[in-house]
Protein backbone atom coordinates (compact mmCIF):
# COMPACT_ATOMS: atom_id res chain seq x y z
CA UNK A 1 0.00 0.00 0.00
CA UNK A 2 1.30 3.56 -0.26
CA UNK A 3 -0.46 6.79 1.52
CA UNK A 4 0.05 9.80 0.20
CA UNK A 5 0.01 13.09 3.28
CA UNK A 6 -0.71 15.88 1.61
CA UNK A 7 -1.68 19.23 3.64
CA UNK A 8 -3.92 21.82 2.57
CA UNK A 9 -3.87 24.97 0.65
CA UNK A 10 -3.00 28.07 1.64
CA UNK A 11 -5.88 29.18 4.45
CA UNK A 12 -7.03 32.41 5.49
CA UNK A 13 -5.81 32.11 8.69
CA UNK A 14 -2.16 31.00 7.40
CA UNK A 15 -1.21 34.71 6.40
CA UNK A 16 -2.13 36.22 9.89
CA UNK A 17 0.62 37.42 11.62
CA UNK A 18 0.70 37.76 15.17
CA UNK A 19 -0.21 41.29 14.66
CA UNK A 20 -3.62 40.72 13.49
CA UNK A 21 -4.07 37.08 14.78
CA UNK A 22 -7.40 38.66 16.59
CA UNK A 23 -8.48 37.93 13.01
CA UNK A 24 -8.14 33.98 13.51
CA UNK A 25 -11.13 31.91 11.90
CA UNK A 26 -12.51 29.32 13.31
CA UNK A 27 -13.32 27.68 10.08
CA UNK A 28 -11.21 29.41 7.11
CA UNK A 29 -11.27 29.24 3.40
CA UNK A 30 -8.52 29.26 1.28
CA UNK A 31 -7.13 32.19 0.33
CA UNK A 32 -6.94 33.52 -3.56
CA UNK A 33 -3.23 31.64 -3.66
CA UNK A 34 -4.90 28.91 -1.89
CA UNK A 35 -7.48 27.87 -4.69
CA UNK A 36 -4.63 28.51 -7.11
CA UNK A 37 -2.17 26.22 -5.22
CA UNK A 38 -5.38 23.28 -4.68
CA UNK A 39 -5.56 23.47 -8.74
CA UNK A 40 -2.01 23.32 -9.54
CA UNK A 41 -1.84 20.57 -7.07
CA UNK A 42 -4.82 18.59 -8.37
CA UNK A 43 -3.57 18.77 -12.22
CA UNK A 44 0.02 17.43 -11.04
CA UNK A 45 -1.26 14.48 -9.41
CA UNK A 46 -3.64 13.57 -12.40
CA UNK A 47 -1.23 13.98 -15.07
CA UNK A 48 2.05 12.98 -13.19
CA UNK A 49 3.76 10.15 -15.39
CA UNK A 50 7.48 9.66 -14.25
CA UNK A 51 8.39 6.01 -14.72
CA UNK A 52 8.61 6.68 -10.50
CA UNK A 53 5.86 8.22 -9.92
CA UNK A 54 2.16 7.41 -10.82
CA UNK A 55 -0.32 8.90 -8.74
CA UNK A 56 -3.00 6.20 -9.31
CA UNK A 57 -4.65 6.92 -6.46
CA UNK A 58 -7.51 4.54 -5.70
CA UNK A 59 -8.90 6.13 -2.35
CA UNK A 60 -9.29 10.07 -1.08
CA UNK A 61 -9.75 11.57 2.50
CA UNK A 62 -10.10 14.58 3.60
CA UNK A 63 -10.59 16.56 7.04
CA UNK A 64 -13.99 17.86 7.44
CA UNK A 65 -12.53 21.50 7.86
CA UNK A 66 -13.36 23.73 5.44
CA UNK A 67 -9.74 23.97 3.63
CA UNK A 68 -9.72 21.07 3.82
CA UNK A 69 -12.76 20.31 1.98
CA UNK A 70 -11.74 22.68 -0.46
CA UNK A 71 -8.43 21.36 -1.27
CA UNK A 72 -9.68 18.17 -1.85
CA UNK A 73 -12.25 19.14 -4.67
CA UNK A 74 -10.40 19.57 -7.52
CA UNK A 75 -8.43 16.36 -6.44
CA UNK A 76 -11.66 14.42 -6.34
CA UNK A 77 -12.62 15.33 -9.85
CA UNK A 78 -9.18 15.27 -11.31
CA UNK A 79 -8.50 11.94 -9.99
CA UNK A 80 -12.13 10.85 -10.70
CA UNK A 81 -12.50 9.92 -6.96
CA UNK A 82 -14.93 10.36 -4.26
CA UNK A 83 -13.66 12.42 -1.17
CA UNK A 84 -14.02 10.76 1.71
CA UNK A 85 -14.44 13.07 5.11
CA UNK A 86 -12.36 11.47 7.85
CA UNK A 87 -13.02 13.65 10.99
CA UNK A 88 -10.20 12.33 12.57
CA UNK A 89 -7.93 14.17 10.22
CA UNK A 90 -8.81 17.41 11.47
CA UNK A 91 -6.35 20.06 12.90
CA UNK A 92 -5.02 19.72 16.28
CA UNK A 93 -6.95 22.18 18.76
CA UNK A 94 -9.62 21.40 16.92
CA UNK A 95 -12.14 24.02 16.36
CA UNK A 96 -11.97 26.81 18.87
CA UNK A 97 -12.26 30.49 19.45
CA UNK A 98 -10.43 32.71 22.00
CA UNK A 99 -11.91 35.50 22.92
CA UNK A 100 -12.02 37.88 25.66
CA UNK A 101 -9.17 35.22 27.67
CA UNK A 102 -12.41 32.95 27.18
CA UNK A 103 -12.13 29.95 24.76
CA UNK A 104 -15.44 28.13 22.82
CA UNK A 105 -15.45 25.25 20.97
CA UNK A 106 -17.83 25.06 17.91
CA UNK A 107 -19.17 21.88 16.70
CA UNK A 108 -18.39 22.43 12.75
CA UNK A 109 -19.96 21.98 9.50
CA UNK A 110 -23.26 20.34 9.57
CA UNK A 111 -23.94 17.31 7.91
CA UNK A 112 -26.38 19.31 5.30
CA UNK A 113 -23.53 21.90 5.18
CA UNK A 114 -20.94 20.13 3.90
CA UNK A 115 -23.77 17.93 1.59
CA UNK A 116 -24.65 21.32 0.34
CA UNK A 117 -21.58 22.52 -1.04
CA UNK A 118 -19.94 19.22 -1.55
CA UNK A 119 -22.63 17.09 -2.46
CA UNK A 120 -20.45 14.66 -3.98
CA UNK A 121 -18.56 13.73 -0.75
CA UNK A 122 -19.16 10.20 1.31
CA UNK A 123 -19.75 11.13 4.80
CA UNK A 124 -19.89 8.58 7.85
CA UNK A 125 -22.58 8.86 10.09
CA UNK A 126 -20.38 10.66 12.98
CA UNK A 127 -20.92 13.81 10.48
CA UNK A 128 -24.61 14.80 11.94
CA UNK A 129 -26.80 17.79 11.53
CA UNK A 130 -25.09 19.17 14.69
CA UNK A 131 -21.54 19.15 13.08
CA UNK A 132 -18.49 16.78 13.30
CA UNK A 133 -16.67 18.17 16.51
CA UNK A 134 -17.29 17.86 20.00
CA UNK A 135 -17.89 21.60 20.85
CA UNK A 136 -17.51 20.87 24.88
CA UNK A 137 -13.76 19.92 24.15
CA UNK A 138 -13.42 23.35 23.76
CA UNK A 139 -9.67 23.53 22.50
CA UNK A 140 -8.81 19.91 22.40
CA UNK A 141 -6.51 18.68 24.89
CA UNK A 142 -3.04 17.20 23.13
CA UNK A 143 -3.62 13.80 24.89
CA UNK A 144 -6.72 13.64 22.56
CA UNK A 145 -5.06 14.76 19.59
CA UNK A 146 -2.24 12.20 19.62
CA UNK A 147 -4.54 9.52 20.49
CA UNK A 148 -6.47 10.03 16.71
CA UNK A 149 -3.11 10.17 14.95
CA UNK A 150 -2.03 6.77 16.48
CA UNK A 151 -5.65 5.72 15.95
CA UNK A 152 -5.67 6.93 12.15
CA UNK A 153 -2.07 5.18 12.01
CA UNK A 154 -3.16 1.93 13.19
CA UNK A 155 -6.26 1.79 10.33
CA UNK A 156 -3.66 2.66 7.94
CA UNK A 157 -1.11 -0.39 9.12
CA UNK A 158 -4.04 -2.88 9.35
CA UNK A 159 -4.37 -1.68 5.57
CA UNK A 160 -1.00 -2.20 4.58
CA UNK A 161 -1.02 -5.57 3.19
CA UNK A 162 -3.64 -4.49 0.41
CA UNK A 163 -2.67 -2.62 -3.07
CA UNK A 164 -4.83 0.57 -1.97
CA UNK A 165 -3.22 3.72 -3.42
CA UNK A 166 -4.61 5.89 -0.74
CA UNK A 167 -4.24 10.02 -0.08
CA UNK A 168 -4.96 12.15 2.42
CA UNK A 169 -5.71 15.77 2.87
CA UNK A 170 -4.81 17.21 6.44
CA UNK A 171 -3.21 19.81 8.35
CA UNK A 172 0.47 21.17 9.10
CA UNK A 173 0.11 19.90 13.11
CA UNK A 174 -1.96 16.63 12.54
CA UNK A 175 0.66 15.50 10.03
CA UNK A 176 3.56 16.19 12.18
CA UNK A 177 1.98 13.45 14.98
CA UNK A 178 0.62 10.98 12.51
CA UNK A 179 3.90 10.95 10.94
CA UNK A 180 5.30 10.28 14.38
CA UNK A 181 2.33 7.66 15.14
CA UNK A 182 3.01 5.74 11.96
CA UNK A 183 6.84 5.42 12.79
CA UNK A 184 6.57 4.60 16.50
CA UNK A 185 7.25 7.99 18.43
CA UNK A 186 4.16 8.72 20.33
CA UNK A 187 2.55 9.00 23.14
CA UNK A 188 6.42 8.76 24.34
CA UNK A 189 8.58 11.53 21.94
CA UNK A 190 6.16 14.37 20.62
CA UNK A 191 8.01 16.95 20.74
CA UNK A 192 11.73 15.72 19.85
CA UNK A 193 11.29 17.25 16.42
CA UNK A 194 8.43 18.19 13.90
CA UNK A 195 7.47 17.12 10.67
CA UNK A 196 6.93 20.12 9.03
CA UNK A 197 4.49 20.57 5.74
CA UNK A 198 4.27 23.71 3.59
CA UNK A 199 0.60 23.81 1.73
CA UNK A 200 -0.20 21.24 -0.56
CA UNK A 201 3.04 19.62 -0.08
CA UNK A 202 3.03 15.78 -0.57
CA UNK A 203 5.05 12.77 1.92
CA UNK A 204 4.97 9.41 0.60
CA UNK A 205 5.16 6.40 2.99
CA UNK A 206 4.83 2.77 1.43
CA UNK A 207 3.86 -0.10 3.84
CA UNK A 208 5.26 -3.22 3.31
CA UNK A 209 2.71 -4.94 5.05
CA UNK A 210 2.80 -3.75 7.99
CA UNK A 211 5.91 -2.10 7.90
CA UNK A 212 5.99 1.75 6.83
CA UNK A 213 8.97 3.18 4.76
CA UNK A 214 9.39 6.95 4.33
CA UNK A 215 10.25 7.43 0.87
CA UNK A 216 10.10 11.07 0.70
CA UNK A 217 8.81 14.04 2.76
CA UNK A 218 6.92 17.60 2.25
CA UNK A 219 7.50 17.96 -1.86
CA UNK A 220 6.38 21.18 -3.30
CA UNK A 221 7.68 20.74 -6.96
CA UNK A 222 4.39 21.20 -8.50
CA UNK A 223 4.15 24.65 -7.49
CA UNK A 224 6.58 27.54 -8.76
CA UNK A 225 8.71 28.70 -6.35
CA UNK A 226 6.40 32.49 -6.00
CA UNK A 227 3.90 30.24 -5.11
CA UNK A 228 4.92 28.56 -1.78
CA UNK A 229 3.75 28.79 1.52
CA UNK A 230 3.93 28.11 5.12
Amino acid sequence: MQVYLIRHAQSENNILSEENIHRRKVDPALTEMGYRQRDILADFLARANKPDERFELSHLYTSAMYRSLLTAQPLGVGLNLQPQVWPDLHENGGMFQRQNGRTSGFNGMTRSAIQSEFPDYGLPDSVSESGWYDAELGMEPETHSLFRAIKVAKALRERGHVDDVIALVSHAGFLDILLKAIFDQLPSRPHTMRYYHNNTAITRINYQGSRPVLHYMNRVEHLPPEMRSF
